[in-house]
Order: C-alpha cells, then sequence, then structure tokens
C-alpha cells in the first residue's frame, strides 16, 4: 500500500469554506420564482434573467480574473471575491422588501463577480494544499460543502417565510457567512506559487483548448453548468404547489451523498469512467421528466439527478488541471468562463415554458447538456494523451 502525503486540516477547512460560499450564486435560479411573485406580470420576463445577470460574469471576467490572480495571489483573489460577494448579497437586503427590479440586478451582478473570483481563486488554492492524484477527490470533497449551502436553501426560505413572510432575511444571513469565511482564510497562512508579472490574456486560455481533454472538458463544464441551473429553475416548476421548492432540497440532499460515495469511488476508480456511468442513468431520467407528472416519482427523479451529477463538476476540472498541470491558473480561469454557460438556462428555459405552456418541456434542454456529457466521457476515457 503507498504511503499518502499528509494533508493539514488546518489549512483545508478554510479552502473547502470557500466552497461553501462558491454556492451562494447558485441561490438565485430557485428564488427567482418569489422574487417574481413580488412584480407585474410585465416585468416577469425581464425577471427570469435574474440568473444570467449572475452567471454572465464568469465569461465576462474568468480569464481577466486569472491574470490578475499571477499578480496578487490565490488567496488575495479569493478575498477579494468574498468582498464583492458580502456586497452583492447587502445590496438588495438593504434597498428594502418594495425595491426596485434593478436593485437585484445590481446585486446579482455583483454577486456573480466575487463569485467569479472566488472560484477562479479557490480551485487552484485546493491544488497548492492537495497532492495531484488525490486532486479529483478533494474536488469532490469541496462539492459536498457547495452544495450543503445549497440544500440549506429550501429549509430556511421555508422557515424564514413561516416567521417573518418573507424570504429575504437569506441575504444577510448568507453575507454573514461570507465575512467569517473571508475572516477564516485572512487568518490561515497558505502556501502558494510565488506571484508573477506575467499575466495570460484571453487568446493564451483559449490557446489552451488545442489540447482535446481540455478542450472535451470545458464544453463539458459549460453543459454542467446549464443543465444544473436549469434544473433548479425548473425543479420548482414540475409541481404545481407550494412544497415545490422541497425538490431542490431532495435534489442537494442526494447530490452529498452522490459526493461522498464519489470521494470513495474516485480514489479507487476510473473518475470519467464513473462519470459516464453517471451521465447515462441522467440522461435516462432526464428524457422520463418530460412525461411523468406524478409528484412521487418527479420527487424520486430530481434527486437521483442530484446523485449523478455529484462529481461532474470534480471530474472535468481535475481532468483539464492534470492535461497541463503547469498552467493551472489559466486552467482555472477556462473551466471558470465555462460556468457563464449558466446565463442561457433561465432565458432557454423560460421560453420553452412559454411557449409550450408545459413546464416539463424545459428537460428537453437539460437532457441534451447531459447527452453531451455522456459521449465526452466516453470519449476522454478512450483518449489518453490529448494531445
Amino acid at each position: 500500500m503507498t504511503n499518502r502525503t499528509p494533508i493539514s486540516a488546518r489549512l483545508l477547512c478554510p479552502v473547502l469554506a470557500g466552497f461553501f460560499i462558491m454556492g451562494f450564486c447558485d441561490l438565485v435560479a430557485p428564488i427567482t420564482g418569489r422574487i417574481a411573485a413580488d412584480f407585474p406580470a410585465e416585468e416577469q420576463t425581464a425577471v427570469s434573467f435574474l440568473p444570467t445577470m449572475v452567471f454572465l460574469w464568469f465569461l465576462v471576467l474568468s480569464t481577466p480574473v486569472a491574470a490578475l490572480m499571477n499578480r496578487w495571489g490565490r488567496k488575495a483573489t479569493a478575498l477579494a471575491g468574498y468582498a464583492l460577494t458580502f456586497a452583492g448579497l447587502m445590496i438588495p437586503w438593504a434597498a428594502g422588501a418594495a425595491c426596485l427590479l434593478r436593485w437585484y440586478f445590481v446585486g446579482f451582478g455583483l454577486l456573480g463577480i466575487g463569485n467569479t473570483f472566488v472560484q477562479v481563486a479557490v480551485n487552484p488554492l485546493l491544488a497548492t494544499i492537495v497532492p495531484g492524484e488525490r486532486m479529483t477527490s478533494y474536488l469532490t470533497v469541496g462539492q459536498i460543502f457547495r452544495n450543503t449551502s445549497l440544500l440549506l436553501l429550501a429549509p430556511l426560505v421555508t422557515a424564514l417565510v413561516a416567521w417573518t413572510g418573507s424570504w429575504r432575511l437569506l441575504l444577510p444571513i448568507y453575507a454573514g457567512l461570507t465575512v467569517v469565511g473571508g475572516v477564516w482564510l485572512q487568518l490561515t497562512a497558505i502556501p502558494e506559487p510565488p506571484c508573477s508579472e506575467r499575466t495570460a490574456g484571453l487568446a493564451e486560455c483559449f490557446r489552451l483548448l488545442k489540447n482535446r481533454r481540455v478542450l472535451l472538458s470545458a464544453l463539458g463544464m459549460a453543459c454542467f453548468i446549464a443543465g444544473d441551473v436549469a434544473i433548479g429553475y425548473l425543479s420548482v416548476r414540475l409541481i404545481d404547489n407550494p412544497s415545490s421548492i422541497l425538490t431542490t432540497t431532495g435534489f442537494y440532499a442526494c447530490r452529498i451523498v452522490g459526493t461522498l460515495v464519489g470521494a470513495w469511488v474516485l480514489v479507487r476508480f476510473s473518475d470519467v469512467k464513473y462519470l459516464a456511468w453517471n451521465m447515462a442513468v441522467g440522461l435516462v431520467l432526464a428524457v422520463a421528466l418530460i412525461f411523468v407528472r406524478n409528484e412521487a416519482a418527479i420527487y424520486a427523479a430530481v434527486g437521483v439527478l442530484g446523485f449523478v451529477m455529484a462529481c461532474v463538476f470534480a471530474t472535468f476540472y481535475a481532468v483539464a488541471t492534470k492535461a497541463v498541470p503547469e498552467r493551472a491558473n489559466e486552467v482555472a480561469g477556462l473551466m471558470i468562463l465555462a460556468i457563464a454557460a449558466g446565463a442561457v438556462s433561465g432565458p432557454v428555459c423560460g421560453a420553452v415554458i412559454r411557449v409550450t405552456g408545459n413546464p416539463h418541456a424545459g428537460m428537453i434542454f437539460v437532457a441534451v447538456c447531459l447527452a453531451y456529457m455522456l459521449w465526452a466521457a466516453i470519449r476522454l476515457g478512450r483518449d489518453k494523451n490529448g494531445k
């Protein structure tokens, strides 16, 4: 049995807390319906673009932030993201319950910018602590923390509505947790590669796509995020009753189970083979949800979707990083840029629902995303060099 380098819990824990804070950008899609209830019908189309306002910034800023990170360092970049995340959460809260829609766009825009900084920095920051051969497993552990923040969303919203009549207290609660995470990271001395004056431009990041494994993984990441946001957007609409937000709880609870199982599986078996099996199951479920109307079956199918999508982010990210390990910062920028694909999910699914009058039809978009991820996993399993 090979000896493994011990990993310091003192260094690991504040970095894993960053994954928890990453999850805050994903709260926008599930609560869009509650925000929409506060605005007249003529503003409903605009409300559906709130998730786009978050994910747009991953497209615009990922590679510039990766370039800045070479100068600033990974920890400083993450801390800048925490500050912006705090501001983004507090602006709609400070504007008041009767605020204009523009304050949600401003706040969620800052939330997206801050989360771009956090995601670009925290993933490679984890790589400074964890050996390369254990990267996929620990990225999966990081996703447990991210999914926990999403798992808590529905119970928190339900409790806050029961106690205060509104979900909005969620915003300062998550803002306060962001401050705690930032202070914890600031007080932890984490070794990093030396900062450099070299900045990687957009062209240099895209040049990495010449490596086939990086290309397949980046497109896979885009499909994963687009499908994931679409599930969050659709799951609360698949069941027509006030408790439908609990589909989100089931989705992320099962995802946590999936990450726990995945963290064990991925240190023993091929990550891309495990991904392929999961995507095959997910594709079958997505197609089934186009037709299924039984509430229990919908809860079960959405939950299993959460399980099978648990290790997708970690697998694609780790495959790309291991393909060009000397360019970890640029890979981070490129892979986080792919998260911008989440910006299309709300408008596309919203348009499908308006045209068909059927929220289940939106699952066609999810099925297309899963089909690509299945194909990419099979190709990555066959392709060993990626040149």
